[in-house]
C-alpha cells in the first residue's frame, strides 16, 4: 500500500484583482500561495479544483493559541 502525504491549508477563493484562484503551498514554486484556476488545473496538482473546499476571503480566521497553557 502507498501512503501520500495530506496537504493541509489548500482551498479555493475569490480574490479582488485575481479572481478564482487556489491557496496552494511552495510546491507551486513563484506562484504561490495563490494559483488562478486554470494554472492550477494545467500543471496538475491535487486534488482537483472542484474538489477544493471553498473558502470566504473575508472568513475569520479561528483563534488558536500558540502555546498550550500547560499546569
Amino acid at each position: 500500500m502507498r501512503v501520500t502525504p495530506v496537504r493541509k491549508g489548500l482551498f479555493r477563493t475569490k480574490l479582488p484583482g485575481l479572481g478564482e484562484c487556489a491557496r496552494v503551498d511552495m510546491s507551486a514554486g513563484d506562484a504561490a500561495p495563490f494559483l488562478e484556476r486554470d494554472m492550477y488545473i494545467l500543471l496538475g496538482f491535487q486534488p482537483s479544483f472542484d474538489l477544493l473546499p471553498e473558502q470566504c476571503p473575508d472568513a475569520d480566521r479561528a483563534f488558536r493559541p500558540l502555546w498550550s497553557r500547560a499546569g
